[in-house]
């Protein structure tokens, strides 16, 4: 064991060096007025708020989804691979693709255009970016929860006369329910950090489109400390939300 733990020293390293670098260069001196400032209490707002449309969003939008893919008696790859792509892509062409379908000029845009219904460069096409890049997370999550329902309890639901709706609200939802809650809570956390897809589909509006990651992206060439503030945060957050998923997933009782 000391062998492979000599030979696991590199990757330690490399993992934890740059966190614990950026603890002795915080200046915490200024943490509490850089973190006070409303520029930066308005990108954190506009990102938990955000962040939380998209959790919502996923859950209502891919559950069902979940749920028909675990109820397939044969596994579809197409499929599978499908709600993987967007955890593969470079965020910069998901933002690409939003903006060819909903842009002024787009398949959809065009027509939402002539209704005076805008989404490129406002908060819409914030939430729309977090959730094309972060639902394949929850859908990967529940489609696990549901795979490891005991398939008795179906059968049980179909005997009480519950239809494919009754079986997924009052049989596997209630059953699935700690994943469930860490689907929503790692969407989140994937939201909560996505840049590439909301810079290109957005922009870096002040109030309207500036998320913490395109709010540092902007004072990386003007406040290096106010960076390092805004980062030490934005890790402890990130840290905060991946203890308490592991947490959870640690007592998971499908």
């Amino acid at each position: 064991m000391k062998k492979i733990f000599f030979l696991s020293i590199p990757f330690l390293l490399f993992l934890l060096l740059p966190f614990i670098n950026l603890i002795f260069v915080v200046p915490y001196s200024t943490l509490i007025n850089a973190l006070t400032k409303e520029e930066t209490m308005t990108a954190f707002g506009l990102s938990f708020f955000t962040a939380a449309i998209c959790s919502v969003l996923a859950f209502l939008l891919c559950t069902p989804f979940a749920y028909l893919l675990s109820s397939l008696k044969k596994k579809n790859e197409f499929l599978e691979i499908l709600i993987d792509l967007p955890n593969v892509l470079p965020p910069i062409i998901t933002g690409v693709l939003l903006l060819l379908l909903y842009g002024r000029m787009g398949f959809l845009g065009r027509y939402l255009s002539k209704i005076g219904f805008e989404i490129p460069f406002t908060t819409s096409a914030v939430v729309l970016a977090q959730l094309f890049v972060s639902m394949g997370y929850y859908l990967k999550v529940s489609y696990t929860s549901f795979l490891a329902v005991d398939r008795q309890l179906k059968e049980e639901g179909y005997i009480l006369g519950l239809d494919e709706l009754g079986l997924l609200f009052k049989v596997y939802l209630p059953v699935c329910k700690k994943g469930i809650v860490i689907g929503i809570l790692g969407t989140f956390s994937r939201a909560l950090g996505e840049f590439g897809a909301t810079v290109v589909f957005a922009g870096n509006v002040y109030g309207r489109t500036q998320t913490v990651s395109l709010y540092i992206y902007k004072l990386y060439a003007q406040n290096q400390d106010k960076v390092y503030c805004v980062s030490f945060i934005m890790i402890a957050i990130s840290y905060l939300l991946l203890y308490i998923t592991k947490k959870l997933l640690n007592n998971v009782d499908y």
